[in-house]
This record gives C-alpha cells, sequence and structure tokens, in this order.
C-alpha cells in the first residue's frame, strides 16, 4: 500500500513579470509549510522562518537564535552545523526580528542545499539548550569581574546609540502593555544579565513547533526531492515534538489587538554624546495593514514621493533648501497588520528640534491640502513597476520578505501569497485621482494621531553612563573578591570545555562533499566595440553578441566592452580614471557626487531645473547612481551607472551626455549640498562608532593624499567642507572654477571605459548609439592606465609597521581593532592559492579564529581577509570587551598552526575549499554581476573570464606545508609591530590599559585623537585669525568614517 504523502499543494502560480514560479504546500502531518520559488542560478536560498512574539525584554527570541547553533538531539556538538553546512558549499545565518526569527541556509547548487537542510531544521526544531551554551553564548562574567557574552556583547554596542533609544521610546509609546511590538527582541543588556536557560527553554517550547515554520526554499530545486527530505525530517522527529493537534495559540494573529494612537505626544530621549550640536527627529504612527496589497503599496507610493529623492516633497521642503531642517528625510514602514510608519529627520540643530517636528506636519498638511504633482506620481508607480521586474529579474529572494509577512499574519489559505502572481496592482493604483492620493495622505499622515521622539545628544549623560559602568564593575569586583572571581572564571572553563568538545570526525564525514559540476554558474558572452576591439581584438565570429556588435561597429576612440545575457534589461557603467584631477581638487569629490544628479543643467540651450532633471531622469531610468568603483576592484575609480529598459539605451547614453558635459554649478545647490554633507559628519561619526572608525583612521594612515579612498574620507571632510563653505560664500565664482577643472579633468574619453550588459541583439545601435557623446569630446590618443590603488599608498601603507595608534571614544562600551601588513597585489600572484586557502580554513564559521574569539566571549566576530587592490591584509576584531586578549589569541590560532603545534583538521579543509567554490558562486549569483566579473577578470586584471576555475585547481594542489609558509610569510607579519600597522577604537575607559597591554608586545603605542588625523589639504578659508572657528571645533570632536568599501572582505 502506497503511504501518502505528508504535503499537500496550497497553491501553485507562475508570475508574469518574472520567470518565477511560486508554490506552497503544508504538511498534513505536522503543519509546517513549505514554499518553494523556482529560479535558475547557481545559489539556492533557503529561509526558515517562524512567527516569534514575546512581552517581556528578557530578549530569549534573540537568544535562542543564537543557542540554535550550539546543537541539535541528533548532533550535539557545537558547531557541527555549520562545519558540515561549509563542506556543502553552503553559509547558515540567522536574524531576529520584533514579529518573526528566520535561519538562513545559501548554498552553491541544491545538492549541499538538500543535504544540509534536514540537519538544519534538527537545530531549530530539537536544539540542545544547554546551560553553559548559555553561559557562554549569552552573557557570564569573566574571572577578572568584566560583563561578556556574544549576545550581550553584541546588544552593548547598539542599545545606547541614538536610534535604538529613539525606536525604543517610540514603541513603548505607541503600543501599550500586553502588546508584543512594543518589547526589545534582542534583549536590554539589565534583563540579559539574569536571562535564565529555563526562559530561553520556555520560550522554544511555545513558538517553535513545525505548524509555526516556514520553509522558504528560492533556487533551482526539484520539488519532489525537497519534500522528500521535509517527510523524511517530520518522521524522524514526530516522537520528540509538542503533539501537533494539540490547542495552539499563532503568535500575532490570535493576540490582543493593536489599539489606536490616542493622541499626539512629544517626548524628548537623550542619548550619550559629546558633540551636542546636532539631534534626530523622529514620528511614529499607524498604518494600514500590510495585508492590504492596494493600501499598502500605495503607502509605499507616498514613501516615494514624500521622502524618495531630492525632488520628494519632504526632501525639497525640508533639506533642499539654504538654510536646511536637517541633511535628510526618512520614511519606513515596518509591516505589521496595522504598519508602523516612522519618518525622521536626521541631523538636526538641538535647537530646532521642536521647530523640525512641527515643520515637518505643517509640510505634511500643507501637501494633503493642495495641488499634488500628480505627474510625479505616475511616474513613480511606472518606475516601481519597471523596479519590481528588475528586482525580480536580479534576485528570487525579492519575494522572501512577502512570503514570510504571508506566513506570520495572513490567513493560510494562498489568498494573500497569490498577490504576488501579477503587477495588478500598480494598474489600480495609476486610476487613482488626484483627489484619491490627496484624502489617502490626510487620513494616514495628517488626521491620523502620531508619536514625536525628539533625540537629545548629551555629553552629561555620556560622563555619567562611563562613571555609573566603571562603579558597577568596580563595586561587583569588591563584592566578589578573588576567591569569588576565581569560582566564576572555573565555571566559564568548565562551559567552554563542555561546549567545545571535539566532534567526531565520523559525524563530520557522514555526508560527502557534493560534485562541483551540480553548481550551475551563470555564464554571459563577451563582445567588444570600437577601441576596445581595436586593442583587444573581436570574439570569434560564432559569438552572436560579437556578430551584432560588428554590423553596428564604428571607429569611435570609446572603449566598449559588452556582456550579452538573456536580460529584459541594460546594466550601463561608465568607468573613470581620476589620475587627471589635480591632487588639492580630489577631496571636492563628495560634492561634486553628491550634487551630480541634483542640479539644473543645459538642455537644448534651455537651463532645466534640477527638479525636473531628477524627475526625467527617474521616469527614463531603473536606476542610476554615481560612485566609487570598488566593487569592480577599481576602487580609485569612478562608477556612473544606469539600469534601463533596452529601449532607453539611447536616452541613458544622451544622459550620461548631459549629466557629464552639460550640468550647471549653481552656487544656491551647491551650498544646500555642502551644508547637507556637514550636517551628516555628527550622524556618520555616531553610526561610525565602530569597524568604520578604524578603517576611516587606518585610511588616513595607509592612503594617501592621491587616493580617493583619502580624499572622500569624513575626518577630509570635517575640515574641508568648512573651508569649502566659507569659500561658496566669500568667493562663489573660484569655488565654481574648481569644481569645473575638476569636471574637465575627470570627463575625457581617454579616461572611459564602459561596460554594457544587456541582451546586445536588443540594442537597436549597440555602438553608434554612443557617437553623440563621444563627438562631444575630445580624446588625446591613448587609453589612460587604470587606476592602482597601489600607487596611491602612503609610506606607511607600502611597508607597515611601527604604527600603532588607540583612539579613544567615550560613547562605545567595545573596542575595534584593524592590523594591517601586506600581503599580494594581484590575482596572478602565486602566493594567492595558499593565501585563499589558509584564510579560508582558519575563518569558517565555528573554525579555529572563530573559536579562539567569539567561543570565547572575546569578541564578537574576528576575521583576517585580504585587500588585493591595496595588496593588504588585514585583521579585524570587532565589539571586543579586551582588544589585546582577542589579539593573543588570534596570533596564538596562526602561530599555532604555523610550527604544526596545532594540527590542520582535515574535514575543516575540504569545508575551506567548498566556502572558496562558494565564494566563487557568490561573485556571480545573478546576470548583471556575472557580467561585472567577466569584465573585472579581462579588463581589470588582464585574465581569462574563466579565471575562477584555473584558480580553483591551483588552491585545491596547495599543501599543508604551503599554508604553513604563507602563515609565515602573509599572516604573522600581522602580529608583529615592526611589519603591522594597527589601529584600535576603544572606550575611554580601555584606552590606557590598552596601551599598557600592547606595550608589552612591543607596540609603540600612543593615545591619538581622531582630530589628530584630520586633513582640509591645505585650503584656509573660513579661519579666524589663521584658527578653527571654536564652535565648529567642537561640532566635529569625534567625527570619522570610512572613505570607502576598504574594509570589505576580498574585493577582486
Amino acid at each position: 500500500m502506497a503511504v501518502k504523502p505528508h504535503f499537500r499543494t496550497v497553491t501553485s502560480f507562475t508570475t508574469d513579470y518574472s520567470p518565477t514560479t511560486i508554490t506552497r504546500y503544508v504538511s498534513n502531518k505536522t503543519g509546517m509549510s513549505a514554499v518553494i520559488v523556482d529560479r535558475v542560478g547557481p545559489k539556492v536560498y533557503g529561509s526558515f522562518a517562524l512567527a516569534t512574539e514575546i512581552l517581556d525584554e528578557s530578549g530569549a527570541p534573540h537568544t535562542l537564535e543564537h543557542l540554535v547553533f550550539m546543537g541539535s538531539k541528533s548532533y550535539k556538538y557545537k558547531g557541527v552545523l555549520d562545519r558540515m553546512a561549509t563542506r556543502a558549499y553552503s553559509d547558515t545565518n540567522a536574524w531576529t526580528a520584533t514579529d518573526h526569527t528566520a535561519y538562513t541556509l545559501e548554498s552553491a547548487g541544491s545538492a549541499g542545499f538538500l543535504q544540509i537542510l534536514p540537519v538544519y531544521l534538527e537545530h531549530v526544531l530539537l536544539p540542545t539548550l544547554t546551560d553553559a551554551g548559555c553561559l557562554t553564548e549569552v552573557y557570564h562574567v569573566d574571572g577578572e569581574g568584566n560583563d561578556a557574552g556574544v549576545v550581550y556583547s553584541e546588544m552593548q554596542g547598539v542599545q545606547n546609540t541614538h536610534m535604538s533609544l529613539m525606536m525604543d521610546a517610540g514603541a513603548k509609546l505607541v503600543y501599550p502593555e500586553g502588546i508584543g511590538f512594543r518589547s526589545e527582541t534582542g534583549g536590554l543588556m539589565e534583563p540579559l544579565r539574569v536571562l535564565t536557560a529555563d526562559r530561553i527553554r520556555e520560550f522554544h517550547k511555545e513558538m517553535y513547533q513545525p505548524k509555526n515554520l516556514c520553509v522558504i526554499i528560492v533556487g533551482e530545486v526539484k520539488h519532489e526531492e525537497v519534500l522528500k527530505s521535509l517527510e523524511d525530517f517530520e518522521d524522524s522527529i514526530i516522537d520528540d515534538i509538542p503533539n501537533p493537534d494539540a490547542p495552539w495559540r499563532r503568535p500575532w494573529v490570535e493576540s490582543k489587538p493593536v489599539p489606536p494612537i490616542e493622541k499626539n505626544t512629544i517626548t524628548n530621549v537623550e542619548f550619550p554624546e559629546k558633540d551636542e550640536s546636532t539631534g534626530e527627529v523622529l514620528c511614529a504612527l499607524l498604518g494600514p495593514s500590510c495585508l492590504d496589497n492596494v493600501q499598502s503599496t500605495a503607502l509605499e507610493i507616498m514613501r516615494l514621493y514624500l521622502a524618495g529623492s531630492s525632488v520628494s516633497v519632504l526632501e525639497n521642503k525640508l533639506v533642499e533648501i539654504e538654510d536646511p531642517w536637517g541633511s535628510s528625510v526618512e520614511f519606513y514602514v515596518e509591516n505589521r497588520p496595522n504598519s508602523l510608519v516612522w519618518i525622521g529627520i536626521s541631523a538636526v540643530k538641538t535647537k530646532k528640534l521642536e521647530a523640525a517636528e512641527k515643520k515637518l506636519f505643517e509640510v505634511l498638511k500643507e501637501t494633503s491640502e493642495n495641488p499634488l504633482n500628480f505627474d510625479y506620481i505616475q511616474q513613480i508607480i511606472r518606475r516601481e513597476r519597471r523596479q519590481m521586474k528588475y528586482f525580480c529579474e536580479d534576485s528570487g529572494r525579492i519575494f522572501s520578505s512577502t512570503i514570510i509577512t504571508d506566513h506570520i499574519f495572513a490567513p493560510r489559505d494562498g489568498v494573500f501569497l497569490k498577490e504576488l502572481e501579477t503587477l495588478k496592482v500598480y494598474d489600480d493604483l495609476a486610476k487613482w485621482t488626484e483627489e484619491d492620493w490627496r484624502q489617502f495622505i490626510k487620513k494616514w499622515l495628517v488626521d491620523n494621531k502620531h508619536i514625536s521622539i525628539l533625540g537629545r545628544p548629551s555629553a552629561k549623560l555620556a560622563k555619567k553612563m562611563e562613571e555609573d559602568e566603571k562603579t558597577r564593575i568596580a563595586k561587583r569586583k569588591e563584592e566578589l573578591g578573588e576567591a569569588g572571581l576565581k569560582k566564576l572564571q572555573e565555571k566559564l572553563d568548565a562551559a567552554k570545555a563542555e561546549n567545545d568538545r571535539e566532534i567526531p570526525k565520523e559525524l563530520l564525514g557522514k555526508f560527502p562533499v557534493p560534485d562541483v559540476d551540480t553548481i550551475h554558474f551563470i555564464k554571459t558572452g563577451t563582445a567588444r566595440g570600437a577601441l576596445a576591439k581595436k586593442i583587444h581584438g573581436s570574439e570569434p565570429s560564432e559569438n552572436k553578441a560579437q556578430s551584432a556588435i560588428d554590423r553596428d561597429d564604428s571607429d569611435i576612440p570609446l572603449y566598449l566592452h559588452f556582456e550579452h545575457a538573456p536580460s529584459n534589461f541594460v546594466q550601463i557603467s561608465v568607468f573613470v580614471s581620476t589620475s587627471s584631477i589635480p591632487v588639492q581638487l580630489r577631496p571636492l569629490i563628495p560634492i561634486f557626487w553628491d550634487n551630480f544628479f541634483n542640479t539644473p543643467v543645459n538642455k537644448g540651450g534651455v537651463r532645466m531645473e534640477y527638479e525636473e532633471v531628477v524627475a526625467k531622469l527617474e521616469d527614463d531610468t531603473v536606476d542610476y547612481k554615481i560612485d566609487s568603483a570598488a566593487y569592480e576592484s577599481m576602487p580609485e575609480s569612478v562608477c556612473l551607472r544606469f539600469e534601463v529598459e533596452p529601449d532607453k539605451y539611447a536616452v541613458a547614453i544622451d544622459w550620461i551626455k548631459t549629466m557629464m558635459l552639460d550640468s550647471i554649478f549653481d552656487p544656491k545647490r551647491l551650498a544646500t549640498t555642502v551644508s547637507k554633507l556637514r550636517s551628516d559628519i555628527p550622524d556618520e561619526k555616531r553610526d561610525g562608532k565602530s569597524v568604520t572608525m578604524t578603517s576611516s583612521v587606518s585610511n588616513m594612515v595607509q592612503l594617501s593624499r592621491e587616493s580617493l579612498g583619502y580624499a572622500r574620507d569624513t575626518l577630509v571632510k570635517a575640515l574641508y567642507l568648512k573651508r569649502i563653505d566659507a569659500l561658496l560664500k566669500e568667493n562663489p565664482d573660484e569655488a565654481i572654477r574648481q569644481l569645473e577643472t575638476l569636471r574637465k579633468s575627470l570627463f575625457q574619453l581617454d579616461n572611459f571605459r564602459v561596460l554594457v550588459i544587456a541582451d546586445v541583439e536588443k540594442l537597436g545601435n549597440p555602438v553608434t548609439a554612443w557617437k553623440p557623446l563621444v563627438d562631444s569630446m575630445k580624446f588625446n590618443g591613448s587609453l589612460a592606465p587604470l587606476d592602482n590603488r597601489t600607487d596611491r599608498l602612503s609610506p606607511a601603507g607600502k611597508k607597515p609597521g611601527n604604527v600603532a595608534h588607540v583612539i579613544p571614544l567615550a560613547s562605545i562600551d567595545s573596542s575595534f581593532t584593524r592590523h594591517t601588513s601586506l600581503a599580494p597585489s594581484t590575482i596572478t600572484d602565486p602566493q594567492l592559492p595558499a593565501l585563499m586557502y589558509v584564510l579560508a580554513y582558519l575563518c569558517a564559521v565555528e573554525g579555529p579564529l572563530w573559536n579562539a574569539a567569539r567561543g570565547s566571549g572575546l569578541a564578537y566576530a574576528l576575521s583576517i581577509y585580504r585587500i588585493i587592490q591595496s595588496g593588504h591584509v588585514v585583521m579585524s576584531i570587532y565589539r571586543s570587551p579586551d582588544a589585546f586578549k582577542a589579539f593573543a589569541a588570534a596570533r596564538d590560532v596562526c602561530a599555532g598552526h604555523m610550527n604544526g603545534k596545532i594540527p590542520f583538521d582535515e574535514h575543516a579543509l575540504e569545508g575551506a575549499l567548498s566556502s572558496i567554490v562558494v565564494e566563487f558562486a557568490d561573485e556571480e549569483p545573478n546576470m548583471s554581476k556575472a557580467g561585472v566579473m567577466s569584465f573585472v577578470y579581462q579588463v581589470v586584471h588582464g585574465v581569462s573570464k574563466e579565471f575562477n576555475s584555473e584558480l580553483l585547481k591551483k588552491v585545491k594542489a596547495v599543501t599543508v606545508d604551503d599554508m604553513k609558509k604563507v602563515l609565515k610569510d602573509v599572516i604573522m607579519p600581522l602580529f608583529d609591530p615592526a611589519t603591522s600597522n594597527m589601529v584600535i577604537v576603544t572606550s575611554s575607559v580601555k584606552a590606557e590599559s590598552t596601551v599598557e597591554n600592547f606595550a608589552k608586545e612591543g607596540f609603540n603605542a600612543s593615545i591619538k585623537h581622531l582630530k589628530d588625523f584630520e586633513d582640509d589639504y591645505d585650503l584656509k578659508y573660513g579661519l579666524k585669525d589663521g584658527k578653527e572657528d571654536e564652535e565648529d571645533d567642537d561640532e566635529d570632536s569625534e567625527s570619522g568614517d570610512s572613505g570607502d568599501d576598504d574594509d570589505s572582505e576580498d574585493e577582486d
């Protein structure tokens, strides 16, 4: 007799705007849901979501999320899940939101995904939840009397930030007692100190049931294989889970309803900050239900109309003015049955907070009472439709958030999910009248009651918190005494010993490493035109893309590289060399970029104001931007990018020409831009008081003034923007002359390399469409060399060593460290395969460095990564209670593997090799990124587009001896003061002890302040008697932020 399948189909449909089929299943046996989103590509993405509701701030949802990874019924070992996942070309992660917890599994290929799926789900539904795991992972006091624990360290880093404090206060005022949405599910430090393992187990039993679980899978998988795996899994756990037929309250859906906000309320919230010049305004309202597709989509359209760009209503009235109320307006929505709408104004002068809040609602009221820009609303609707199609083609993961919302809040009949089948909602909204939109604004944003939070910076509070923390720790140490501290350390050591039991090799080897052939990599076809064809030659004649280019080819002096892909969109990237920009003008780049699309232009001899420019750009494109080309391995170059539909190809090129050559540097617009950028500096400082701060100081130490990373850094902007602001007031013509010089030096055909990713056969004139741009510019006869970051390093960047800075900040509790030394600067360097392999091994989740730092509570994260562009290797320590102990632990691990005292684990080596395969798949998850990487390999690195395959063969040939040698030659210099640059950002309390500890290791460390690294490029406008204005001097006393993403792992 055939066994009846567990799962039945609830709904299945194919979207009419993307190549996607969505099928929802439900288990008749346990009530578990599964949604499969069929997508072609190398990656399979899983999200395992549970609705999680709690009425206290114990942090049980967040702590449980961490403890799930500590072992399960059949796999009772910490780290076994991640060790097995790494071998199967997979990565795991998780997040905790207010209303749900989601666990993610990303795999290269379906074979690895299906191998890990049941193991992962057992960890979710049947975790071990031991006392020892709770002690190390959640919270403990170490033998020196200090607070530690992974979750505790994480929340310590965010609890007292301005945004956390303001949003928490807002939630408490919006939601009364008894409503789960008011809870801080991450956990506050005080409750975390007393949270017990029993409370976490109780929460797991209540919430983590199969009927509350939705397994979401996006990618190329066979449904029958997935369902068979899930059925086998259900059979294996059925005796260990609560009775599926027992009564059960569905979180949120069967909970106490959210009452309306009864009255408008304004409250003040102080946050710790030495710089008291600017604060924040944050307002909260309850909006339409997330399950009402028309109303929630209308809210998104209004979000864009009111705060989506520089021409949106609130930005235009509050920010893009001569005396702005703040640096930007934020408008975002949390999807709930009564959606939570947040509207905020950033970087408001503290003395104007009340007035800014009042002005915000005055503008909203005026908007609802006066004629709207109805044409612009219609443009937004059209653009949203275009972007939805583009994002769905780019990645099927965009569907996951809607599927999670459906699982948490909607009836389980699949009706809400089926809204994804079409884009009819945009047709419905296009029929709304102007009056409909006015009434919508009036109902939800004007007449609706709201809560307003005024965030006020307080140096006094910062000092008090620092003193209170010192007193609390000192009192604890005194109460415990030496014997008590010793006992705590013994308890911690015992817990670590229990957690770190060796995983049996037969368990790790239970599943074979899947064949690489099961991963379906995306291929694009290369074609060249014009100057690129002249330099590199043509692709083979059987190449259809090259044939299409050849039919329209021209000898125009423009480097044109095409990547052919079956796409309904076109991505145009113009990469521009910056070597011709005078060094003294390079700090103008942030102003130039911010102003680039937000400025008047001369269109056909007629001045077009910036509002019309932005509106027309948005109507013609999917997206557009100007930024660093760091992602494309060219951090010293500029990338100008347009994404359009094929019939807008020539239009996009015309916009490129217009914005490059016909834009107008308007003194008022420039003054507004500079004012916004200056207002952002305190916020950048508050948001960057962590790893970005170490990166910022490292930029100033290791990059030269020629580097864009240096010139764009906030430690340059902090002074330079003051000078330019003064210059615009004193001599605007000179400021404009400098910007014109920058423009002319940048936009020359010699500096251009163009990448077009498209279905080339859909482009009418792929080459000659560029002729109007080319005819408007001069070519000096030869293509400029690619910009190279290694040419723009400082002496300390070219030869690291004997640099050790400790920067104290009063407003942080943890330490953030960055150690830098030399490494390969090209992808063909013979050291690279061994370096890649040993870093993948050391830095694996639950690998040697993970266990040494995070597993011991010495840091939330510790990683070592290479930066090919600058020829550096970097060790980053993130959120550490003791920077020196984390440093020493990492050093001992690396040295132990180098000298053979710590053996290399066979299964972990297999996992490291698999993670490199995943790294390659991550570079090319969709058509556009596959096209970009083909360009990067061929043009930037000068190797074959198949280089990954060649490199993987070399990595596979690496021996343990090769890895020991690269450890000695490349990694160990990180720990030597003579060959390493060290930057540590830490709390004021820990600065002196940090200097003392590193001094014992030979580091000539000194305490520095951020102002010591500021640079104005010798521009001296706005000084009083040759000195800094005192008010301005105080304003940016702790500013600092990274100028570019030089901190990202692996930019090759």
